[in-house]
């Protein structure tokens, strides 16, 4: 049997190519690692975690990650692509454009906050890369 030049070129990239599932988003994760040796000198922060999935209305890929509060951290491969964010009760966080970039357009939510589920309609969702979580003031 004589297989075409153009059959024989798809048979054999197809035994080549090797299929895998996608691989899983990367979580968010803080810009830069403190080392554990440093640790003792600092005094001891508190943690807010988050709920963030690519889809709206809590659908596609979603995480919860907890980090420390006051702390830039990256949406590593969630960046442009986060429609629902929630933090935890009592934290407030600001979804930002840039590294942590107040300068430029920012939501600032809380757990109680409408729309979490729906950050399609914000205009700058696709330029989100970062968020930084704090205490509400008077908490």
């Amino acid at each position: 049997m004589h297989l075409s030049l153009a059959a024989s070129s798809i048979l054999s990239t197809l035994a080549i190519t090797v299929l895998t599932a996608p691989a899983n988003f990367q979580a968010p994760a803080p810009f830069e690692f403190i080392a554990a040796e440093d640790t003792p000198s600092l005094a001891k922060r508190n943690v807010g975690g988050v709920r963030l999935c690519t889809g709206s209305a809590w659908t596609g890929w979603c995480q919860y990650v907890i980090w420390p509060l006051n702390e830039c951290i990256s949406l590593n491969d969630f960046a442009g692509h986060t429609l629902s964010f929630r933090p935890d009760e009592d934290t407030q966080c600001l979804l930002m454009q840039g590294r942590c970039d107040a300068n430029r357009e920012y939501a600032d939510v809380r757990h109680e906050s409408l729309g979490l589920g729906h950050l399609e309609v914000l205009s700058f969702v696709a330029n989100m890369s970062s968020y930084q979580c704090f205490e509400p003031v008077g908490s």
